[in-house]
């Protein structure tokens, strides 16, 4: 999938998930899911990228390294940041 910005590569994203709901009024809480996973997944890219240097990470994502630190901890993620 090719998009020109995030926010086109997600709605294609969504817009396929939606396309695969047998019954739309049992989604819930989709906004929290959302962005959890988009948290999750833009920190693992970017920790890669930075060779899992907290501080360009963090430098990159516009946030402070003990933000960071904060952001794995909470969404579990230590475990998949030392790993790679």
């Amino acid at each position: 999938m090719k998009s020109k910005n995030i926010a086109d590569a997600i709605g294609a994203l969504l817009d396929d998930f939606f396309l695969i709901q047998k019954d739309i009024n049992k989604v819930s809480n989709l906004y929290s899911v959302v962005i959890r996973e988009v948290e999750v997944a833009m920190i693992q890219k970017v920790m890669n990228w930075a060779s899992r240097n907290k501080t360009q990470a963090a430098k990159i994502l516009g946030i402070s390294r003990n933000t960071l630190s904060k952001k794995i901890q909470e969404l579990q993620m230590e475990t998949a940041i030392n790993e790679k």
